[in-house]
């Protein structure tokens, strides 16, 4: 198996939510941006593609507004768990 597949299958098997999560991530991104809990499951699986994007493309990438809201909130989530997931910081 090659390195991007690799990198989409980790990014396809991580859970944002944690199980014993009192406020999951997707909760909370949904609460701060006004955004129902499925539009905000929707952001997270664009943020998916993004982040692999990001990442593969090997040039700069911009994401949308509802994209940067996901990244931000997983950077303030953790900055560790982000490099670990993806091999490395995205600017």
């Amino acid at each position: 198996m090659n390195s991007s597949s690799l990198l989409y299958d980790r990014l396809q098997a991580f859970s944002f939510d944690a199980i014993d999560a009192q406020f999951p991530f997707s909760r909370r991104l949904a609460q701060d941006n006004g955004w129902s809990e499925d539009y905000a499951q929707r952001a997270i699986e664009e943020y998916r593609r993004f982040a692999y994007l990001a990442v593969m493309a090997g040039h700069p990438v911009t994401p949308s507004d509802q994209v940067d809201q996901v990244w931000h909130l997983h950077l303030t989530y953790s900055r560790w768990e982000h490099v670990i997931l993806l091999g490395r910081i995205i600017h």
